[in-house]
């Protein structure tokens, strides 16, 4: 099979490459939470100093080792974008992180949030549909 054939290809590149600069963006942030909870930390002495420094450092992990995650999803989704055997794991993949999503959308309704994380949870779903979109495509296609 001619990997022009392979319906998802393009749209597997474009997410990934997507989720390549969102997590690099994420991780940087990450680390400054980390740095910065540190210096606050270091800097404030005082026990409510100390806990909010000690809360954004675990903060700033968190969002690192999330970020990782899709660092890697996006990495896989342009490596293998043209492979229909990898389109899987792909499609795995694209479901893991759109479970991810369903549930951050869950969670921004109730409590004081408002609408704005509503809104911004249904935007975070887009690019995981797509991905998994692409991948289901592609896998389509080996069948």
């Amino acid at each position: 099979m001619n990997n022009t054939e392979l319906k998802g290809r393009l749209m597997l590149k474009v997410v990934g490459i997507l989720y390549i600069i969102f997590a690099a963006l994420s991780i940087l942030t990450g680390l400054m939470a980390v740095v910065g909870g540190a210096a606050l930390g270091i800097a404030g002495g005082e026990s409510l100093a100390l806990g909010l420094g000690a809360i954004a450092m675990v903060l700033g992990v968190v969002a690192i080792l999330s970020s990782t995650f899709s660092l890697v999803v996006g990495i896989l989704g342009v490596k293998w974008c043209n492979r229909p055997d990898k389109a899987g794991t792909l499609f795995v993949l694209g479901v893991v992180l759109t479970a991810l999503a369903v549930l951050n959308l869950l969670s921004s309704f109730g409590g004081d949030n408002g609408s704005a994380a509503v809104v911004g949870a249904l935007i975070g779903l887009v690019l995981p549909v797509l991905y998994t979109l692409g991948a289901w495509q592609n896998k389509q296609s080996l069948q």
